[in-house]
């Protein structure tokens, strides 16, 4: 190897043909073509719009994945979501009801993917308290079910490089 210098405390490699490594082989890029091709193929013949993503008024052209539409692309990419309870708040005489969950997505038994999401009882569209000032306590149920869904929207859209033809659900 006459193109490496040693100068006892650092090697120079003055041709790097001798760092024989490939990020991408030609067999990956291929296949990564292939599976792009088939989300745009599926996402146009196999979802509906209204039912497995919209677009939302005031919130931009670019649609919104719904749960139905993150479902079926589990189904496509055979993913198995899960979800960890990450944190709770549970206080009744706040009230304030505070879940975050991770949803982890596995392919075969393997972790492809995760990601967070979180909904609290002190977000406007949970606000349930009447005139007299008392809580309505059966939106709780929902907002755990909210922190759940928005784990599993915002790991499908990561796992499936989804996110070219959709957002997150910005609307819930």
């Amino acid at each position: 190897m006459e193109n490496i210098k040693d100068t006892s405390t650092v090697t120079i490699v003055e041709d790097y043909s001798v760092l024989k490594f490939n990020l991408l082989e030609d067999k990956d890029i291929e296949q990564a073509q292939f599976i792009f091709s088939a989300i745009r193929e599926y996402v146009k013949h196999n979802l509906q719009e209204k039912i497995d993503y919209g677009t939302i008024p005031y919130c931009g052209n670019k649609p919104v994945l719904f749960k139905p539409g993150a479902e079926k692309l589990c189904r496509l990419f055979k993913l198995r979501p899960t979800f960890d309870l990450v944190d709770k708040i549970i206080d009744y005489q706040s009230p304030l009801f505070h879940y975050h969950f991770r949803c982890n997505l596995y392919r075969f038994g393997e972790l492809v993917g995760q990601a967070d999401g979180l909904a609290s009882s002190k977000e406007k569209k949970f606000d349930r308290t009447d005139k007299r000032g008392v809580y309505d306590y059966s939106v709780v149920n929902t907002i755990m079910k909210m922190a759940q869904k928005r784990a599993l929207v915002a790991a499908v859209l990561i796992v499936c490089g989804a996110s070219e033809y959709f957002t997150q659900d910005l609307d819930d």
